[in-house]
C-alpha cells in the first residue's frame, strides 16, 4: 500500500481584517457585530464563511495557529495561554502579544516558526522527539544527517520525507537556506578514483583504475602469494577479514588503510602496492597538515559530503595512523603479497610522553559515585519516580512518550552498576549473557560473570548483589525471568527499537514482538550518556555545578576507571585489580595509584632535606 505523504497543515491566508476580527472575538464582541463591522458580504462569500459557525471556525483556527507560534517563541507564556483558552478570558496584554503578527503573512514560513505551526500533529511530534522545534532546526538536522535523516523518526518514511524536503525547497528564500543539492546524489553511485580527483569516497564505494589497482604494483612479491588477492582492494579486504569478530578493531584499521589508499592514488598517482619509502614519509607529513578538502563534518558514509578526516590529527593520532598502516604492510609481506615493507624504515611521529598513559581523571570521585549509585541515590530516585512525573519533568513527546522513561532509567542503572562494580568495557557489558552469570557459592554478596575481553581472552568479574538487583529490575521491564540462568540471553537489551527498517528487523520477530538481540557497544553508550545528561540537567537533584559538568562529560569508560580507582583506594591488591580489569601488564594497573609519582615526591624530599 502506498504511503500517505500529506504532512502539512492546510494553508490558510489571513488578512489584517482577520486579525482585527480575532481581537474583537477574544474580547467577547458578539459574532453578529464582528460580521457587520469587519467583513463585507463579498468578503464572507470569498472566505466561505456565510454562516456564523463557519466564521467562528475560521477565527478559532487563526487563534490556534497564533497560540502554537506563541508557545514556541515564548514558552513562559504557555501556561497563561492555556488558561486563557480554557476560561475564554483574555487580558489586553495577552491579546496584544497573540496578534502582534498582524502584519506578517502566516502563509509564508520563517526559520523561527515552530514545526507545530506547519506540520500535522503526528509529523510535528516525531520531529520534536528529535529536539527539532523550529524550521531552522529541521533544516540543520537534514543537513547534518544527509539522505537518511528521516529513518530514526516514527511516522515518517521516504515519501513523507521527500514531501517535507520539497516544501522546504519551495520556501528556500523566506527560510534563508536551501537543502544541499549534493544530498540528492544516489548513495549507491560508485566513484572511480583517479589522480587529482576532486571526489573522495569511502572504500566501499571506490572503483580503482586498472593501472592503479595494484595488479602490476612494483612492490608485488614474486613468490607464491598466500591470499587470493589479485589487486590491492582484495588484499585490503583479506586483511580486514581477520577482524570480522572484532568490529571496533576492524573499523579502526579500515579507516587508516582507507586514508592511505585514497592519498596514494589521488595525491601521489601511485598504487598502494607501488608505494615506496619516499611515499610513506610524504604521507606522514601529510598527516601533520591535512588539506581542507580532505576534512568534513561527521556524517553517514553514504553521504556525498563524507571526507576521510573530521579535523586535524593530534600527534598521538598521527602516530597511531602510521603504526596501523605499518602493521598492515607487514602482514602483506608475511602473506607474500608484497616483497617488502616500505614503512619499516619510517619512524613514528614524535609524541610527548604523557605523565599518565590513560586519563584516569575521568573517573568519578567517590562522593559523586556514591550520590549516583548508592542505595537511595540519584539512580534509585529516578527509577522509582512515577512515570507521569518523569514524562512531565523531562518534557518527552512524540515517539519517546511510547517508551517508559522509568524503565529506560532502570536499564541505565543496570548498565552503570554492572560496569562500575566490575570495571567492564562497554563492549564487554553489551555482549555479556545470562548463562555466563552465576552466584558465588561461598559469598552471598557476590556473583561471578565470565566475559570475553580484549585479545579474545576470557576473564571473570564479580558484580555486587546491588548490580544483580538492578539487572533483575531491568529483566522485569523486559518481561523476562532473571532466575533462569541457562539461557544465552543478553544481560542488557533495548526496551524499544527505532522505526528504521534495519532496527525493526534486528529487534523484532515476525510477529512484531521484541527480540532479545542485545545492544551494540554504541547503542549501550547512547543509553548511558542520555541518562547521565538527564540527571545532570535536572535541577531537582542536589548536585554542585562541577558534579553536573562531570556527569555531562562522563562516558561508560569513566565508570571502568571509577572501579579501578576505588578498588585500589580500598586496598585491593594490584594483581587482583589487574586481572579484574583485564590489563595485559601490571604497569598499566599501577596508574590508578600513581605510586611512581608519590615515590618521586618522597625521594626528592629526602634529596632536598637539610640536616
Amino acid at each position: 500500500m502506498a504511503q500517505h505523504t500529506e504532512v502539512l497543515l492546510p494553508t490558510l491566508r489571513y488578512t489584517r481584517t482577520d486579525f482585527t476580527a480575532l481581537r474583537a472575538y477574544l474580547n467577547r464582541i458578539p459574532l453578529s457585530q464582528i460580521r457587520t463591522h469587519y467583513y463585507s458580504e463579498e468578503d464572507l462569500i470569498d472566505l466561505d464563511c456565510s454562516t456564523d459557525s463557519q466564521l467562528t471556525a475560521r477565527l478559532e483556527e487563526l487563534q490556534e495557529r497564533l497560540v502554537l507560534r506563541a508557545n514556541d517563541s515564548n514558552p513562559h507564556l504557555a501556561e497563561l495561554l492555556k488558561t486563557a483558552r480554557r476560561s475564554r478570558t483574555w487580558s489586553p496584554k495577552l491579546i496584544d502579544f497573540l496578534v502582534q503578527g498582524a502584519d506578517r503573512d502566516l502563509a509564508t514560513p520563517r526559520p523561527t516558526d515552530a514545526v507545530t505551526a506547519w506540520f500535522k500533529t503526528p509529523i510535528a511530534q516525531a520531529l520534536r522527539s528529535e529536539a527539532v522545534r523550529t524550521l531552522r532546526e529541521l533544516i540543520d538536522l537534514i543537513d547534518v544527517r544527509g539522505t537518511g535523516w528521516w529513518k530514526p523518526l516514527r511516522r515518517l518514511g521516504a515519501g513523507r520525507a521527500a514531501r517535507i524536503e520539497a516544501w522546504l525547497d519551495q520556501y528556500a528564500s523566506s527560510l534563508g537556506a536551501r537543502l544541499p543539492a549534493a544530498r540528492q546524489v544516489p548513495a549507491s553511485d560508485l566513484v572511480v578514483l583517479a589522480p587529482d580527483s576532486p571526489v573522495l569516497a569511502p572504500i566501499e564505494r571506490l572503483v580503482l583504475p586498472r593501472d592503479l589497482d595494484g595488479r602490476a604494483g612494483r612492490n608485488r612479491a614474486s613468490a607464491f602469494c598466500q591470499i587470493a588477492a589479485r589487486h590491492d582492494y582484495a588484499a585490503i579486504d583479506a586483511y580486514l577479514t581477520k577482524f570480522r569478530h572484532q568490529e571496533k578493531t576492524r573499523r579502526a584499521y579500515q579507516k587508516e588503510i582507507e586514508r592511505f589508499l585514497l592519498w596514494c592514488i589521488t595525491v601521489r598517482g601511485t598504487a598502494l602496492s607501488s608505494a615506496l619509502h619516499d611515499d610513506c614519509e610524504a604521507f606522514k607529513d601529510f598527516l601533520g597538515a591535512i588539506p581542507g578538502a580532505w576534512i568534513g563534518p561527521k556524517c553517514l558514509r553514504s553521504d556525498p559530503r563524507w571526507r576521510p578526516f573530521g579535523g586535524q590529527l593530534s600527534p598521538g593520532s598521527q602516530r597511531y595512523a602510521v603504526q596501523a598502516v605499518r602493521t598492515f604492510f607487514s602482514w602483506l609481506v608475511d602473506v607474500r603479497y608484497l616483497g617488502g615493507n616500505p614503512w619499516a624504515t619510517v619512524s613514528d611521529p614524535r609524541v610527548a610522553q604523557a605523565i599518565l598513559p590513560i586519563q584516569i581523571d575521568k573517573a568519578l570521585p567517590a562522593t559523586l559515585w556514591g550520590k549516583l549509585a548508592a542505595p537511595g541515590g540519584l539512580l534509585d530516585q529516578v527509577c522509582t519516580t512515577p512515570e507521569a512525573s518523569l514524562q512531565a519533568r523531562y518534557k518527552l513527546c512524540g515517539a519517546l512518550v511510547i517508551r517508559s522513561i522509568a524503565a529506560q532509567f532502570r536499564l541505565a542503572r543496570a548498565a552503570l552498576l554492572l560496569i562500575g562494580d566490575t570495571g567492564l568495557r562497554r563492549e564487554e557489558a553489551a555482549y555479556a549473557t545470562r548463562d555466563k552469570l552465576k552466584p558465588v557459592p561461598d559469598s552471598a554478596a557476590l556473583w561471578e560473570l565470565d566475559v570475553l575481553g580484549k585479545r579474545n581472552r576470557w576473564r571473570t568479574v564479580f558484580p555486587s548483589q546491588r548490580a544483580i538487583q538492578a539487572l533483575n529490575a531491568h529483566w522485569l521491564d523486559r518481561g523476562r525471568d532473571f532466575s533462569y540462568g541457562l539461557a544465552e540471553i543478553p544481560l542488557l537489551s533495548p526496551l524499544s527499537a527505532p522505526a528504521t527498517a534495519n532496527a525493526q528487523a534486528k529487534h523484532h520477530d515476525a510477529a512484531g514482538a521484541m527480540k532479545e538481540s542485545g545492544f551494540s557497544p554504541d547503542g549501550l553508550y547512547q543509553v548511558i550518556i542520555t541518562a547521565l545528561k538527564r540527571i545532570a540537567d535536572d535541577a531537582a537533584f542536589d548536585l554542585s555545578d562541577a558534579e553536573r559538568v562531570h556527569l555531562r562529560r562522563a562516558a561508560p569508560h569513566a565508570f571502568r576507571h571509577t572501579f579501578g580507582t576505588l578498588a585500589v583506594a580500598g586496598e585491593v591488591p594490584l594483581d587482583v585489580v589487574q586481572k579484574l580489569l583485564g590489563h595485559a601488564s601490571l604497569q598499566t594497573t599501577t596508574i590508578y595509584v600513581q605510586a611512581e609519582k608519590k615515590r618521586n615526591i618522597r625521594e626528592l624530599g629526602k634529596f632536598f632535606k637539610t640536616d
